[in-house]
């Protein structure tokens, strides 16, 4: 027989003989127990010969038994679509539907099964397996209605960035539907956000136990990987996603964005113009990953062409016009700055989430003791809370004399540069807190961080930074030298 090289190379040479030698083969590896290697074999016969439905039905049990629930499903599909009279697909998908708990499929194929074969070999696994989702509903109809509000609750908070509730919401919804997969795909989402890597992909093997073949767990897997730097990784157990040929569009689609996202252009780019040439455009996203697969494939022109077009356009506008505090990667960052990066960092993202001041924030705030043990910060991170509640409580003067500063500084200062976190205008204050500045002069203080953060910009004379707080440009001149001397050492390790 041919090399595998030569008939890929050669399609019209492959004749039906060698399409059944394929079939055997994988038949013969799955009595013996072969998984894989008869998933290799079965999926090259229905490659070679995707009518048939006898290896078509093979191979969605084979699927089946490898955990590849989805993928068997689209087969037996399939399978319906070249014969509507084949009662044993109907028979099979009932069953993986109701394996993985999606009962209303699973009734609709099994009633359809004993209208077509009501004396069928499987009319009576198929009327008791009825009368078991009957029976099941009967009890869950009461709580679908709160899982469906509890659900789309979670995702409402994940879109808005508010991950602290989100965790606390999915959490509950698993307590009390705990094989509810999306609940658990969510979770890993939050929880990588949040920075708890292992708890993400313990919630993400957690699905992939309890529901083999999830392919939204495996997709998340991987983007989690690529996010992390594992690149290497995601690529290895991204060829599982190279021969999913689902019917449901939004599921190619789902394994063609993860595939662009890790890196995986010349498979994403092929399957994205295959939804394109179908009609199908996914969401807004859609264009993007598709020029980018394009670009990354050599297809430059294409991909220069959407840059042009209006859809980029339109999503270009609703990108500037997002409000960023409610952005899941800004909220993200934050949390992660306060557990990941140094003292100073944490200050001036303690100074943003005391601007977003809600329930979110506070909560971040909260975990500022387990991260640093500087009397600095707990100090500042403490009064901004009693601001953040509409106290007036006064933690350490020094400190509320520090925050008075900054307040009337960031009034000079637009919205963007504050909400930076690339930003040196916090980072400046919060060096000069941790180097035991007294702040005594609130605004030469203020007009001292004004003068230095324009003066790396478009520059202010000090003049012009007095005036705007009152005070004289002697006493904002001297402040500024002493600010001065107080940073250049620690400008000089960077």
């Amino acid at each position: 027989m041919m090399e595998l090289t030569q008939y890929k190379a050669d399609p019209f040479a492959i004749t039906a003989r060698q399409a059944e030698l394929f079939y055997f083969r994988g038949r013969k590896a799955h009595r013996e127990g072969r998984l894989d290697e008869a998933v290799y074999h079965l999926d090259e016969a229905t490659t070679l010969q995707p009518a048939d439905i006898r290896y078509l039905l093979r191979y969605a049990r084979v699927l089946f038994e490898t955990g590849e629930i989805n993928h068997a499903n689209d087969v037996l599909k399939q399978v319906r679509a070249l014969d509507a009279s084949n009662t044993e697909a109907l028979f099979y998908l009932a069953n993986n539907y109701a394996h993985v708990s999606l009962y209303e499929e699973a009734r609709q194929h099994a009633m359809e099964y004993l209208e077509q074969a009501p004396n069928g070999k499987h009319a009576e696994a198929s009327a008791a397996l009825v009368e078991l989702i009957d029976l099941e509903q009967e009890m869950e109809d009461d709580e679908e209605d709160e899982l469906i509000r509890l659900h789309g609750q979670a995702q409402r908070q994940i879109d808005k960035g508010m991950l602290f509730a989100a965790q606390e919401t999915l959490t509950g919804l698993i307590g009390q539907y705990p094989t509810f997969w999306p609940a658990y795909n969510n979770l890993a989402i939050v929880e990588f956000y949040l920075g708890e890597n292992d708890q993400a992909f313990a919630s993400l093997e957690r699905v992939l136990e309890g529901n083999p073949g999830n392919l939204h767990a495996l997709c998340n897997t991987l983007v989690l990987l690529h996010e992390m730097g594992q690149d290497e990784e995601a690529h290895r157990l991204s060829r599982q996603l190279e021969h999913v040929r689902s019917v449901h569009l939004e599921t190619r689609y789902k394994v063609a964005s993860t595939l662009a996202i890790i890196g995986r252009y010349d498979i994403a780019y092929e399957e994205l113009k295959l939804l394109e040439r179908r009609g199908y455009r996914g969401d807004p996203l859609f264009g993007h990953w598709l020029s980018i697969s394009a670009y990354k494939t050599g297809h430059v022109e294409e991909a220069a062409a959407f840059l042009k077009s209006d859809e980029a356009q339109a999503l270009k506008e609703e990108t500037d016009t997002y409000d960023i505090r409610h952005n899941l990667q800004f909220r993200s960052a934050l949390i992660q700055a306060l557990k990941t990066e140094d003292d100073v960092s944490r200050i001036f993202t303690a100074l943003l989430l005391g601007k977003l001041n809600d329930a979110e924030a506070r909560l971040a705030l909260s975990m500022m003791p387990e991260v640093t043990d500087r009397e600095d910060v707990l100090l500042l991170t403490e009064q901004i809370v009693i601001e953040m509640e509409g106290r007036t409580d006064v933690v350490d003067e020094r400190i509320h004399r520090a925050l008075q500063t900054i307040r009337l500084a960031e009034r000079f200062v637009s919205d963007e540069e504050r909400m930076s976190l690339e930003g040196d205008f916090y980072e400046r204050f919060a060096q000069l807190v941790l180097s035991g500045e007294s702040f005594d002069s609130i605004e030469a203080s203020a007009a001292s961080l004004l003068y230095l953060f324009h003066d790396l910009r478009d520059g202010m004379l000090i003049e012009e930074c007095a005036s705007l707080v009152d005070c004289s440009f002697d006493h904002v001149a001297s402040m500024i030298r002493t600010h001065e001397r107080m940073l250049a050492p620690l400008q000089a390790k960077c």
